[in-house]
């Protein structure tokens, strides 16, 4: 199965990317994925998607109003965590961008 791992803007591991959600480091479904949008349960945007450095980040643009609300899905089953990579480097995205899950416990 190919996972594709999410990391906060301070480089911290925060999840991954599977068959089209988006899942914490400890399994629990937190959203799906379309294209490079991000829907939380309820229908509300969470972020893009967005690629620094060869690592993914789900980032919102602070300035632009978001896409209006999605319906809301049944949230996905938790699944089992898988092994959580290194940490790496932090970014700074500039004044443009905010990072969509800044403020989650990790």
């Amino acid at each position: 199965m190919d996972y594709i791992f999410i990391y906060l803007t301070n480089g911290f591991y925060f999840g991954f990317i599977s068959n089209g959600f988006l899942y914490s480091r400890d399994g629990i479904a937190l959203a799906w994925i379309e294209g490079s949008y991000v829907w939380d349960f309820e229908g509300k945007f969470r972020g893009v998607i967005a690629e620094v450095d060869s690592h993914k980040f789900v980032v919102r643009p602070r300035f632009k109003l978001p896409p209006v609300s999605r319906p809301s899905r049944a949230p996905m089953p938790n699944i089992a965590p898988i092994a959580p990579p290194s940490n790496i480097k932090p970014i700074n995205l500039g004044v443009e961008f905010i990072d969509a899950f800044e403020s989650v416990p990790t």
